[in-house]
């Protein structure tokens, strides 16, 4: 392992615990909160990323997913951020099992005339699908970061074809598919197609969302905060 990867570096470990702590984390839901990595996350992350029920749905990340990759990730984290350093890529974490890593949402700060790359990415832990956590998230990330930080209007996305779970996350949040536009992926040597998607925001929608109440955490959960 290198020596730029090595959580057991002390440097590394201080800058993401300084970081973790000083980043404001958002809820989700009364349970699940957003908020920035942290070095204990290396081997959640190692896990899921090996899951059969995770990885073949994910173009970026390598196969079999190591725990150099896993420190990698976890460590360059501050450095996925904005020009303004807002972090661009936060973990969703089961506050009622302690913090408990169990997925990731990001967001592009690209401009509006650049719609050819993802604007969102994300995964969630199998065992939490189903009860739209994935779909709050990535709305909130789009629109408390996305939209009113970066100004962003306009959106891309993909996902595998055939991947009905995520296409109905995206859906869900305001995406719409492209039927005439064609995407690919080569993944593990082989040529897969995906789904475009694209949202284009007006004025109006960011003042509705704007509008809707921030969720509060457990009473129990904020006094641990």
């Amino acid at each position: 392992m290198s020596e730029h990867t090595q959580l057991a570096d002390i440097q590394d470990k201080e800058h993401l615990i300084a970081r973790y702590n000083a980043y404001p984390p958002k809820w989700v839901t009364p349970t699940i909160q957003l908020s920035v990595w942290h070095p204990e996350d290396r081997e959640h992350i190692f896990r899921y990323m090996n899951m059969p029920e995770i990885h073949p749905f994910l173009s970026g990340p390598p196969f079999p997913y190591t725990l150099e990759d896993s420190d990698f990730w976890v460590t360059t984290g501050f450095e996925r951020t904005s020009k303004n350093g807002t972090p661009l890529d936060l973990c969703i974490r089961d506050m009622t099992k302690g913090g408990l890593l169990i997925g990731s949402v990001h967001v592009g700060d690209q401009s509006d005339e650049n719609l050819d790359g993802d604007d969102v990415g994300y995964w969630l832990a199998p065992e939490y699908h189903g009860q739209g956590i994935m779909t709050k998230a990535l709305k909130l990330m789009l629109y408390e970061s996305a939209v009113k930080e970066f100004g962003k209007r306009k959106f891309n996305a993909h996902a595998f074809v055939d991947n009905w779970a995520s296409r109905r996350t995206l859906e869900k949040v305001g995406f719409v598919h492209q039927p005439d536009r064609e995407a690919s992926v080569v993944k593990n040597s082989q040529t897969l197609k995906m789904w475009v998607f694209r949202m284009y925001l007006s004025e109006e929608d960011v003042a509705k969302q704007e509008a809707v109440a921030e969720v509060v955490p457990l009473h129990s959960l904020s006094l641990e905060q």
